[in-house]
């Protein structure tokens, strides 16, 4: 079975930088949505799960740490790449704070940029994995007590497969 593409949004008000942008991640293997507004990315996203988002800072709409914010909120395991030609440190923290995965400046070379989309895919995949694992914990604490679980599985595997 193969992997699953690594599914980017690519955000920037800058439309010919999203096009270029698109053709070469999905060259590269990548499934990408391209969007040239903020409002149009976060209505994008109530319909459709991310892995990352890569999101200029300086747009006319909505800037990128307000989207920043809302992308968050509506998909907490999403990362988001910042990407601008604006950026200064102040910026940089305040993105950091509000759980940016990396802050790029423009003009970032295509090879950086793919390789930090792939680490914070990988960092979403991992972050996924630990709640899963967390809520299952969880909920085996409260289902049987923990001395049961080995008892406990073996009664699940054999009322659902059936096991001798």
């Amino acid at each position: 079975m193969s992997e699953r593409a690594i599914q980017v949004m690519l955000v920037d008000d800058e439309a010919e930088l999203v096009e270029f942008l698109a053709k070469r991640l999905k060259r590269k293997g990548l499934d990408v949505t391209a969007m040239t507004s903020a409002k149009e990315a976060l209505d994008k996203l109530d319909d459709q799960a991310f892995d990352v988002v890569v999101l200029d800072l300086k747009m006319p709409e909505m800037d990128g740490l307000q989207a920043l914010r809302e992308i968050k909120a509506r998909q907490p395991f999403t990362q988001v790449v910042m990407l601008t030609g604006h950026g200064s440190l102040d910026t940089a923290l305040e993105s950091g704070r509000q759980h940016a995965y990396r802050f790029l400046s423009k003009p970032a070379e295509f090879s950086e940029l793919l390789e930090v989309v792939k680490e914070a895919a990988a960092r979403k995949r991992k972050d996924l994995r630990r709640a899963y694992d967390e809520e299952v914990a969880e909920l085996m604490s409260t289902v049987m007590d923990p001395s049961d679980i080995l008892t406990g599985s073996k009664k699940l595997r054999e009322k659902y497969f059936q096991e001798d």
